[in-house]
């Protein structure tokens, strides 16, 4: 990771703001500067939400919401793998355990 630092300028809601940021973080920072744009440009025109503060708010609101449900999945898909893979360890366990048997009986 560089340490050099560059000054970026995204526009939000029609108006501008500069961002000091790490080189490496630039291009990330751009497409949230996007992606935050096009939500409040979008809930600009659905909703009667006025004056930007309250719009960014909203919006910060809804990405940590949208944050909070990726982790829950991402959680739940976790315990899901972890019993799968819990219950092909039993079975190797099984079969190891039946061919280790099957191998002293046979000695």
């Amino acid at each position: 990771m560089s340490d050099e630092r560059s000054v970026l300028t995204v526009r939000i809601l029609d108006k501008e703001y500069r961002i000091s940021c790490l080189t490496d973080e630039r291009e990330g920072l751009l497409a949230s500067a996007r992606e935050l744009n096009e939500r409040m440009q979008e809930m600009r025109r659905n909703t009667k939400v006025i004056g930007a503060e309250r719009m960014a708010v909203m919006a910060a609101l809804n990405v940590i919401h949208e944050r909070e449900q990726i982790r829950s999945r991402r959680g739940d898909f976790l315990d899901s793998a972890q019993q799968v893979i819990q219950r092909l360890e039993n079975k190797l366990d099984a079969e190891i355990g039946r061919r280790e048997q099957t191998q002293s009986v046979d000695s």
